[in-house]
């Protein structure tokens, strides 16, 4: 019998081992190696995009401080061609809105570019100010209460002691304006909008500074002041009267809200408010005072297509007459708002639509007038029905001039224990003609109608023209 050597043996099979390592290495080093690479060029793909992003971005930043729009236009429209919601939803300048200001929340507030704005370094935050310088020149024609806006409630009746009021001139730039708007849009992180803005606007005659918007932003929610969650500012023409929505429902007012989009075409907020004015009319001297037991409730739903918009909101608060123990009494207050724009072309027309029951004090025609409801001689809140409407419709000539009309009407249904001279109804027309010398600088001129009638049947009609010289930043 012939032995075979171990040393053999094992020699073979190292011999074998290192044949199979080797063909292992060959077949799957290359397929290791191309990984890498494959990885590696991700990498540098990657990178490659961010800094082709930023140079994109700054190119836009710059052609937005040198005010070309056309540049602008071309930088976006890639982004928005990609982009379902911008698709699918109706894109209103800022400059076809009468507050172009608009609240942003969650991923409306990520995907603004937030034009105008620079990078407070140490920070992720970013910073814009803005605001308004505006001259307003007018000549009114009957003598009208209010020296600065073409108000329905100071429309003097015929027979009154303002009826002897004569024309008169007032010029005047307290609509100016100015606000700080500060964001942090970071990837992962919630998104932040901190906005503060304040106008020269005071019911004191004088141009003190007064607040107008001052919330916080913080994702979905927002908290502070600004416009009312049934407040549609979309549906309301661009108007150089400051009262351009004095038969509007809504206005300003410290809240809680929480406000999210559903998909490209619905949105949805709802909102805790404090009502400023409670609106009830002591007319027999009843002792104590209005008060509020709790915010008033307010809701709001958004569609939007290509080509238009529409709103629902609601209102449901309580009101309550606070005597002490001689007198204690409530009255629910409800309301109901529906608004939009359509766009036919380059040219749009707008409706804003209120009703309600003890709800008069949040039309703006009626603010402060106590509207809402009236104590009877028995003690009673008796609530009054109210109804107010804005129809407008805004023409664009070509590229510079650009016509809006209005046609704004309230009435008030009054209780019987309402005084005599107090207003019943009302009706403002507007119209004017815009010039839009470049990109933020209009100058106009607008005539305004109104009419009045008062509960005793006393008539009142005024006129008025004004002019304003106007720069946007």
């Amino acid at each position: 019998m012939r032995l075979t050597s171990p040393l053999k043996i094992n020699s073979r099979r190292i011999d074998n081992f290192s044949i199979v390592s080797l063909l292992f290495l060959l077949f799957f080093l290359p397929v290791t190696v191309s990984s890498q690479e494959a990885d590696s060029l991700r990498k540098e793909n990657q990178l490659l995009k961010e800094r082709l992003n930023r140079m994109d971005e700054l190119e836009m930043r710059i052609a937005e401080l040198e005010g070309d729009k056309q540049k602008v236009q071309e930088k976006l429209a890639p982004e928005r061609a990609g982009n379902t919601t911008a698709s699918q939803m109706v894109d209103i300048p800022k400059s076809e809105l009468r507050e172009s200001h608009q609240l942003l929340t969650g991923s409306e507030l990520v995907e603004d570019n937030f034009p105008a704005s620079w990078p407070m370094f140490g920070s992720e935050y970013r910073m814009k100010i803005g605001g308004r310088v505006k001259l307003d020149m007018l000549y009114d024609i009957n003598g009208s209460g209010d020296r600065y806006q073409f108000l329905m409630s100071q429309i003097p009746a015929e027979g009154s002691p303002e009826d002897a009021n004569r024309g008169y001139f007032n010029m005047f730039a307290r609509e100016s304006r100015i606000n700080f708007d500060m964001r942090r849009t970071t990837p992962g992180k919630v998104p932040l909008n901190i906005f503060i803005e304040g106008d020269f606007w005071s019911s004191t005659g004088s141009s003190y500074f007064r607040l107008r918007h001052a919330y916080i932003v913080a994702g979905n929610f927002i908290f502070g002041q600004t416009w009312t969650t049934t407040s549609i500012m979309e549906s309301i023409p661009n108007l150089i009267d400051f009262a351009a929505g004095d038969a509007l429902y809504g206005g300003r007012a410290t809240q809680v809200k929480y406000q999210n989009r559903i998909n490209d075409k619905w949105k949805w907020a709802l909102g805790l408010e404090m009502m400023d004015y409670i609106g009830i009319d002591n007319a027999f001297n009843h002792p104590g005072s209005s008060s509020l037991g709790l915010p008033a409730l307010a809701g709001r739903l958004d569609y939007s297509w290509k080509t238009g918009m529409v709103a629902l909101g609601v209102n449901l608060a309580q009101m309550r007459w606070d005597g002490g123990d001689s007198l204690y009494t409530t009255a629910t207050q409800l309301a109901a708002v529906i608004g939009g724009r359509q766009y036919i072309g380059k040219d749009f027309f707008t409706f804003n639509v209120a009703l309600g029951m003890g709800s008069g004090d949040n039309i703006m025609a009626l603010t402060g007038s106590n509207s809402n409801a009236i104590l009877t001689p028995d003690g009673e809140l008796e609530t009054m029905p109210a109804a107010a409407i804005v129809l407008g419709y805004v023409h664009k000539w070509n590229d510079k001039f650009t016509t809006n009309a209005s046609l704004a009407y309230t009435a008030l249904d009054p209780s019987v224990y309402r005084a005599p001279e107090s207003m019943k109804a009302a009706a403002i027309a507007h119209i004017n003609l815009i010039y839009q010398a470049t990109e933020r600088f209009y100058t106009g001129i607008e005539y305004m109608w109104g009419e009045r009638r008062n509960k005793n049947s006393d008539f009142g009609r005024a006129n008025r023209l004004q002019a304003m010289v106007k720069f946007d930043f």
